[in-house]
C-alpha cells in the first residue's frame, strides 16, 4: 500500500513539473517570436535599451525551463538535492530572501 502510494507522489511531482517545463518552453517561445518579429519596439526603458518586454520574457522562461527540468530529473531519480533545488526557488521567491537549505 505505501510503495504504490510514494509511486502515486513521484508521479505527480514528475507531472507538475513537467507542466512547469512546458510552460517555461512555451514563455521562452513568445519571447523569441517577440524579439524576432517585433524588434524594439517593446521596449521598456529608453535608457536600457536591452530591458525589453522579450527579453525579459527569454530569460523568464529559461529560468523556468531549468527548474522544471531539475523538477523532473529530481523526482524520476528521487534526489532529494535536486528536489530541494527546485524547491528553494519556488519558496524563496516572494521573500527574494537567501535560500539557507541547498546542498
Amino acid at each position: 500500500m505505501a510503495r504504490g502510494c510514494l509511486q502515486g507522489v513521484k508521479f505527480l511531482m514528475f507531472a507538475f513539473n513537467l507542466l512547469f517545463w512546458l510552460g517555461g518552453c512555451g514563455i521562452l517561445g513568445v519571447g523569441i517570436w517577440l524579439a524576432a518579429t517585433q524588434g524594439n519596439f517593446a521596449t521598456l526603458s529608453s535608457s536600457f535599451p536591452s530591458l525589453s518586454a522579450a527579453n525579459l520574457l527569454i530569460v523568464t522562461g529559461t529560468f523556468i525551463m531549468a527548474i522544471g527540468f531539475v523538477g523532473c530529473i529530481g523526482a524520476i531519480k528521487e534526489n532529494k538535492c535536486l528536489l530541494l533545488t527546485v524547491s528553494a526557488p519556488r519558496t524563496q521567491a516572494p521573500s527574494l530572501g537567501p535560500a539557507p537549505y541547498l546542498c
